[in-house]
């Protein structure tokens, strides 16, 4: 858990433009939708447009048509898509994720099953694989599968239900889990705001309401993981602790499951 929570901390490091679109739980299910639709084409053979993207957002859930197309604009402008030349028409034009966009999944999702093969399953195959062409968007059409057919991480974690859905939430609670491992001076709110480009209000209010939840505490210093009182710092309480924990097992039970359907359907040559 800790090293999935440390890698993400640092592929957020690496990529602060995209990171800061797909920060929050919609944002983030939206960027594996941009793969999902690029590797599988409707009844015309169209990947993925603005009209297949708004389609999927609001037959998930996921976000409103026009809050979709929004984000797909931005991350146009990001440098993260651009359009398919020499296919759709004037009036749907198709997009297609580009190399940044790709690299920065390969590096999420290499995160993610480093922090698996502690636990065994199919996290080797994957980190095998990561590199063949075309190994990412099978990936990546079994994880829109699984959304699809109605598997909410959130489900299986109400309690960060509510940091999930606020700009950089899980960022912070992750640094508060990392901060723990580590021990020490307990991070302040404004530091915690600068590393993860959040104005110091909008993370002490995150800080507070996940104080008034039990979920964390105040504390100057943390020794052996057990937060102590009285200091300008905030921690992850025992309860905070349990509510990441689950949050990290309903995400990690979702990648062993895209996984092995990946890999049972795209066993390797020979």
């Amino acid at each position: 858990m800790l090293v999935a929570a440390d890698g993400i901390i640092s592929v957020h490091d690496r990529n602060p433009l995209l990171n800061r679109v797909l920060n929050d739980r919609g944002r983030t299910a939206f960027g594996f939708f941009v793969l999902y639709l690029d590797a599988t084409s409707d009844a015309i053979g169209t990947g993925l447009t603005a009209a297949r993207m708004a389609a999927l957002c609001q037959e998930t859930g996921l976000c409103s048509r026009g809050r979709a197309k929004a984000l797909l604009a931005l991350m146009r402008w990001g440098g993260y898509l651009e359009p398919v030349v020499g296919r759709g028409d004037r009036r749907e034009r198709p997009l297609a994720p580009t190399e940044r966009m790709r690299q920065l999944f390969l590096m999420r999702w290499r995160v993610q099953y480093s922090a698996l093969r502690e636990l065994g399953g199919s996290a080797d195959g994957v980190l095998e694989r990561l590199e063949e062409p075309g190994f990412l968007s099978q990936l990546a059409v079994r994880f829109g599968a699984i959304y699809r057919a109605g598997y909410r991480v959130l489900d299986h974690a109400p309690a960060v239900a509510p940091y999930c859905e606020r700009d950089g939430g899980m960022l912070v609670l992750f640094a508060l889990l990392s901060a723990a491992a580590l021990g020490g001076r307990a991070p302040t709110a404004t530091e915690l705001g600068r590393r993860f480009s959040l104005s110091r209000t909008h993370t002490l209010q995150i800080l507070r309401d996940a104080e008034a939840a039990g979920l964390v505490v105040r504390a100057g210093i943390v020794e052996d993981g057990v937060p102590l009182s009285g200091g300008p710092g905030f921690a992850l309480s025992p309860e905070g602790l349990r509510a990441v924990e689950d949050f990290s097992v309903a995400a990690f039970a979702m990648f062993e499951c895209g996984a092995a359907w990946t890999l049972a359907d795209h066993p390797t040559a020979g």
